[in-house]
This record gives C-alpha cells, structure tokens and sequence, in this order.
C-alpha cells in the first residue's frame, strides 16, 4: 500500500523506507496509518471486490493478454490472486503496482512462507522481490507468463513516468491504497485522473472503498461508477468501467532484424520473441558469441558509484534487472562456481569507497553487505587485508551458453556467416559493437574499439569463489580465469599475461599458465550504455532504426536492461526504468553534443 509523497521521479537510486509492518493474529498491519491490508479472509476478499467486478475470469478466457494496474502493492496478495486466474485460464499478465511504502524483504519473506501453500505463485515472488530501491522493478514470473513491474516511489510520479510510453491502454485498475480518511492522498481527484489518463473504452476500476468523494473523482476521470453489494462482509464497494474514448491498438512489430548476435543482440532478440515478435538475428562470424561474448566465462557484477548520479542510478537498476533475469535463463550457472562475489578495494574503488556503497546501498536489502578483512578472507579461502563487498547475487556467467540460451527460441532465427551493411525493410536493431557505426543511421555514435585479454591458468589453491578489484579470478572446475586487462592500444599479449597475473600475489600458491583469450569491447565517449532509438541529423527518430552498444565491461549488466529498453520501443511500452534512465542510454545525446561541440570519440573503422 502507498502513500502519496513526492511528485519527481529523479535519476538517482534513493533507499526508501519501508512500511512500518506491526502483526495481529498472525496478519500483517500497517502501523503508519493503522489499517490492516486486507481483511481476514484475504484471496476471498480479493475475489469480491476486484476479481468479480472486474469480470477479470471472463477477460483472461477471451484475451490472451491482461494489463492490470494497482495502486498499492502491500503483500501482493491481489496480485497473486489475478496471476493465479489468469494462468488457470491460459492468459499472460503484465501487472503493474505503486507502493511509496513497500514492506521489506524479510516480512515479504514471512508473508510469502505463510500463504505459499495456498498460492504456489508467493514462494516465486518473495525469492524476487526487490529491494527498497527507488523507481521500477521488473521480474518475471510463471515461466515468463507473468510479468511484475513495481514502482517504489510515489504513486503520482510513477503513473506520470509511464503516460507518454505506455502506448497501450490498462485493462483493469485495482485500487487498493489504506482507507481514505487515514490514507487521503491515494484517492486525490489529481491522482485518480492519472488512473484515467491511462485508460480507455472498456477499461475497468474497483476499490474496496464506497467513499462518494473517491466514487466522484473517479467518476471525474472518466469512469462509470456503480456500487458493489458487499454484505454480510461490509456494505458496498465500487466498480466502474471507463467511457472513453477508445485508443487505437498499437501494431506490434510482424517481424524485426537484429544485427550482431552477441549478448547485446541475442538479449534484444529474447525481449522481442518473448513479446510475441519474430526476429531474424545476422551474425557475421561462423558462430554467436564472437568477440568479446566468446569470453568463456564472465561475472556478473554492478561496479556501483556512491555519488547519487544518473550513472550510479543506471548500474544498481541494471544490475537488480539482470541478475534475476540472467538466473532464470541459466539457473545452474552456480554449479561451475559457487554463487556470489567479493568486491576488493582497487585502483577504481578505494577501501573508502567500498564503504560509502554499502553506507548508501545496504540499507536496502541482503543483496550487498561489507564484511570485514577477516570475514571476507574466511568466505573467499584467499588473503584478504582489507573490507569487502559481498553480492550474493553475482555469479559467474558462461557467455557463450547464455547467447545460445537466449537465442534459443522458436520465434528467433539466426543466420550465422550472413553480414549486412544496410538497414533492412524491417525494423533493424544494431547490437554488433563498434561495428554499428558502419550503418549510415548510426554514424554519429562516439563509440571506440577496446582490447582486453584473459587468462587461464590451473592454481594448487584457487579462491573458493570470484573476487573483483583490480581485475578478477574467477574459479571453475578445472581452471581460473586472470582478467581482464583494458587496452585503448592493443598491449603485447605477453605483456597482458604478466598484468594480469600481478593480482595473484606471492601467497596464492601454485599455478600453471593454460591459455589466453583476448576480445574486443566497445566503449562509449561517456562511458554509458547507448540503447534505443536512433535519430537523423535534425535530431528527428530514424523510423525503424534501433541500438543497443557501447555496453564496455559491463555487458553482463546493461545488455538484458538495453534489450528491454529496445523492446518496449518497438512494442509501445514502458520499459523497466525511469524516464531519466532510459534518457540516459538514448543515442540523442551525442546529437545534441554534437550540435555544440562537434564530433569526439569516434576513430574511423577500417
């Protein structure tokens, strides 16, 4: 349940606090504004006042997609109730909550323990709930059949963050904030019309509440509002449906090309075939993966800033993205190597540094925790001296099987040893690295080629898991990975070995030099990710033209959160991030640099 707090949804990832969570026979209650979230017999209650009214069983036979809007998450129990009608009917459902007060983690965790016998759909849900992190966050649940997007923040901003992207029309509304009188700014005629500004013929609202002044302000946003006979529970409650006018439906894409089928291309692809699109992926080497997604193994780590920037914001929400979704594609990419990362102080993050990121992020959740030298060393079986950031979430990454992995769909065609050099008739995505400048329409990229190399090596006394700060060693099986070196010119390939075998120290024992991998990333003249649109020269939108580069070292991270951006475009939807966010990635930027300043960054291709 949410509050109404602030009307600005920043490009930073503030830590909000959660809801003061008190117990009464068992049930959850909210100590802020001393109300109870639903009544004792929850998924009953559920039922009668949004189900039914909403004639939400009848529309999940008839549909096969439901977009349902919530105002205050809670316990996510009408979530799970809706989810659970609409997977017994064969229908995929993207829901969508606000909640300026979420409950933390571990209540979440209580909550869901309690009700996962009756509601299979709570024991998912509570291993993905996010942290309290502001602004959205999206999982995906029920083998991708469900999908969750989460607002943390307040429910004004977030409905006015998705009202110019949101192409497609709400069909159901739940209104589900505390009571009115103790809870008032969820049932302002000001936030309600946001309700109905998303909304359209045939869309419908129901609230627990008969309040006439919450009936008036909806009947105000365009909705037609009837009472619900609720006794012997209560007296009544609301429904309504909206009156209009109807929105065209957006046309998704019939079919859709991308270039490039590394894991900037094979993770556009995936966000489109799961949406219902056929893509055709072109890949010039013999294989997917080539460059720097043939790396064979990676991990999976956020390199957080503590500075409150739009960059700090962009790395903690891509990585909270990817890491659920990157495990759901390769849920036993532990077994190589146990679960989890250590982040050590290094030439780019201080020991005060480390510090001042788990200062602002750890409040949050267990997602991130700063051990001691001693604690770390001991998790690690390696020479610690100094604080460490734990992320129990990283883990290492086969690349190349994850390409595979998420190409490895009907609706996805791949066409291997096929280049191109020209949009085609379909809309195009180019996610082919510092090649995507070879595209008249993606000339104006500043992007730039960087080497890097990794090593493989056998050791008598390997880290029991990876650890991160000047470069990595990452354990497997048989072997450790030394990496990775970051080469603006290319080095000697002998001279990397010797870079990256420093960070093994005089204590690690014995090794044995394997082999070496050396790869080719592509940066950005400001080193953020470049995902979205592309534009002309009148900084005008190219039609059908897309990109997802500049992802550097970081591809683990941006890839999944670029190819969601890039699918929302092409499908009229929101994507899993701020407005501010999604600016940030935006190609637009270099053109209005440009118009300044000329050109910076870009060395010609061969």
């Amino acid at each position: 349940m949410s509050s109404n707090r602030s009307n600005t949804v920043k490009a930073v990832s503030e830590v909000i606090a959660p809801a003061r969570l008190g117990w009464r026979d068992e049930q959850p209650y909210c100590e802020e504004f001393r109300d109870i979230y639903h009544a004792s017999d929850g998924p009953a209650e559920v039922a009668r006042v949004f189900i039914e009214p909403s004639g939400l069983a009848a529309r999940a036979a008839a549909q096969s997609e439901l977009l349902i809007g919530e105002l205050g998450f809670g316990t996510g129990l009408n979530f799970v109730v809706a989810a659970d009608a609409a997977l017994h009917r064969q229908a995929r459902v993207h829901f969508v909550s606000f909640d300026a007060a979420p409950i933390a983690a571990a209540d979440f965790t209580r909550i869901g323990a309690a009700r996962c016998h009756d509601h299979a759909l709570y024991a998912e849900l509570a291993t993905l709930y996010p942290p309290l992190i502001s602004g959205w966050h999206r999982r995906y649940l029920a083998g991708g059949r469900i999908t969750l997007s989460l607002f943390w923040g307040d429910a004004a901003a977030g409905l006015d963050d998705i009202r110019e992207r949101q192409q497609r029309p709400f069909d159901a509304w739940f209104l589900d904030g505390f009571a009115p009188d103790r809870n008032p700014g969820m049932w302002s005629p000001e936030l309600l019309s946001r309700v109905g500004a998303l909304s359209a013929e045939g869309s419908t609202v129901a609230t627990f509440t008969a309040a006439g002044r919450v009936r008036r302000a909806l009947e105000a946003a365009g909705f037609s509002m009837r009472r619900i006979d609720q006794r012997p529970h209560k007296r009544e409650s609301l429904a309504g449906t909206h009156r209009g006018p109807a929105r065209s439906k957006f046309a998704l894409p019939g079919e859709v090309s991308v270039v490039g089928a590394g894991l900037a291309g094979a993770s556009a692809a995936r966000h489109l075939a799961e949406r219902g699109v056929r893509v055709s992926v072109f890949e010039a080497a013999p294989t997917p993966a080539a460059g720097a997604s043939g790396i064979p193994a990676t991990v999976l780590h956020p390199r957080l800033l503590a500075d409150g920037s739009t960059q700090a914001a962009l790395r903690c929400h891509a990585y909270l993205y990817s890491d659920p979704y990157s495990n759901a594609l390769l849920p036993d990419s532990g077994k190589a190597s146990p679960a989890g990362a250590l982040q050590m102080p290094g030439k780019t993050a201080s020991a005060t540094r480390l510090e001042q990121i788990a200062a602002r992020y750890s409040p949050s959740g267990d997602w991130i925790t700063l051990l001691t030298p001693a604690e770390a060393a001991a998790m690690a079986g390696w020479e610690i001296s100094a604080p460490a950031l734990w992320f129990p979430g990283s883990r290492v990454i086969d690349t190349p099987r994850l390409c595979r992995t998420l190409l490895d769909h009907p609706a996805i065609e791949v066409r291997c040893e096929n280049p191109i050099s020209a949009m085609t008739s379909y809309p195009t995505v180019l996610a082919c690295g510092v090649e995507c400048r070879r595209f008249a329409a993606a000339e104006y990229l500043e992007t730039a080629p960087v080497q890097g190399q990794v090593d493989v090596l056998r050791m008598t006394s390997p880290p029991t898991l990876p650890l991160l700060g000047n470069g990595y060693l990452v354990p497997r099986d048989d072997d450790v990975l030394a990496g990775s070196t970051y080469e603006y010119e290319p080095w000697d390939p002998a001279a990397a070995t010797v870079a990256n075998l420093a960070q093994l120290g005089e204590d690690s024992g014995g090794w044995e030099w394997l082999s070496r991998a050396r790869a080719t990333r592509c940066v950005s003249s400001d080193r953020t990710p470049i995902a979205g649109r592309l534009y002309d020269a009148q900084r005008e939108p190219i039609p059908g033209a897309y990109v997802s580069t500049g992802h550097g070292s970081m591809g683990n991270v941006f890839c999944h959160f670029a190819g969601a951006l890039v699918a929302a475009q092409l499908c009229g939807e929101f994507a899993p991030m701020t407005t501010a966010l999604e600016t940030a990635m935006c190609s637009l930027r270099f053109r209005e640099r440009q118009a300044r300043r000329g050109s910076r960054h870009s060395p010609k291709l061969d």
